[in-house]
This record gives C-alpha cells, structure tokens and sequence, in this order.
C-alpha cells in the first residue's frame, strides 16, 4: 500500500486564528447526546479560512469564483516538493525558484507547522516576493501550497494592502492552500500527489479542507 500522509490541522476549540475580527474562531458543542436523544449531534462554527484550508479567488478578487467553482481536477494530482527547511532567509525570492524543478501544483516545504500554537507562528513565518509569484505563475504554477499561514508577509496583516501575492496569485486563477502539517514527512526525493478537498459551499471565498499527500513511487 502506496504511503499516506494526512498534511490536514485537526480542527478543535480555540485552536489559533490571525486574530483580526474577519476570522471566526472554531466553536464545536454538542446539541444532542445518546442518552439525552439517542444519537449524538454537534453544533460547529468554523470561519471559511480555519485551520488547514484553500483560498478561492472570491477570498480577494470581486466576482471572482467560489469554492464551489473550482475545477475538482487541478485540486487532486501530482505535486512537486519544494524543500526550504535549509534557506538562511524567510523571503523566498524569484531567484529561489528558478534554483527547482516546478509542475502545475507545487507545495512548499517549510517546516512552519512547528510552530503552531505558538507567538511566532503568526509573525516571522517564510513568504514571497511579488516578483516571485509572477514567476510562479510564468512558469504555469496552478496551485500553490504551504505549511505557513499565507504567501504574504505576517508583518503586513491588517495594513491597507496586506496581501499583493495572494491577490496576484487568486486573479490569475492560482488555487492557494495554507496551514499544512506533518510536512515534515515528505521528502523532495520522492514523488507525491495532493488530494485537497474542501467543502463544496455554495458562495464562499474559501474553505476548511482534509489535505493529504500519497506516495506515488
């Protein structure tokens, strides 16, 4: 049996956001038990951008598609690692990316998922340059993902324009996943596909999905 590796955050109860008033914070209770009606039945709140997660292009881009538009194709397939464990550096430039071997979905290989749960993972963590996400996209990169929290730069949340990679990458239709975990466990050597599957909800800009990579060698 080919290897699976779950890249998905376990959604729970006050597990971390970005902490601006745009992010929902997960809330799960229970509404009914086995004892009290004879099944068990829960309550959940989750934010469209929670835990592990895929922006579609509506997350920035007006009348841009929903999550319920992608195309299901381009969310499952086979993905290059891009291992940047070793970089001295948290900007990861063009230069950078001319230095690997790209296909149609890449995910970047960090490491970040340490830090969850902590004070750094929200503000030091590895993002790119403009100039690289251009390339990316050059290049015919379709989805990007990643064990951090955004393409973007931490230090810029909440300014006027905050997010220039993400909104490059959503206007020419690349799909971004962020928050992956267990990254740690793949190995740039082998060969990997993705399967990304969000929610299909009608209208949203975005949505929790179960992430994992399989071995395919």
């Amino acid at each position: 049996m080919k290897k699976i590796i779950d890249l998905s955050l376990t959604l729970e109860n006050n597990m971390p956001t970005c902490g601006t008033p745009w992010h929902q914070k997960v809330e799960i209770d229970s509404l009914g038990t086995i004892d009290s009606v004879g099944r068990n039945t829960s309550r959940i709140v989750l934010g469209s951008h929670s835990g592990t997660h895929m922006d579609a292009p509506a997350h920035f881009i007006p009348g841009g598609n929903t999550i319920d538009m992608l195309d299901v194709n381009m969310l499952c397939g086979p993905i290059s690692v891009i291992d940047f464990t070793n970089k001295k550096d948290k900007i990861i430039s063009k230069t950078d990316f001319e230095k690997v071997q790209l296909a149609e979905r890449i995910l970047l290989r960090f490491d970040w998922h340490r830090m969850w749960k902590t004070e750094r993972y929200y503000k030091d963590f590895p993002y790119m340059t403009v100039e690289a996400g251009e390339y990316l996209i050059q290049q015919g990169v379709r989805m990007i993902a990643m064990d951090t929290p955004s393409p973007d730069s931490g230090m810029a949340i909440g300014e006027k324009d905050d997010s220039p990679v993400h909104k490059l990458f959503l206007k020419n239709g690349v799909i971004i996943v962020e928050y992956l975990t267990n990254t740690d466990m793949l190995c740039s050597d082998k060969k990997y596909e993705i399967i990304a599957l969000p929610l299909k909800i009608m209208g949203s800009d975005g949505c929790p999905a179960r992430v994992i990579a399989r071995e395919l060698n």
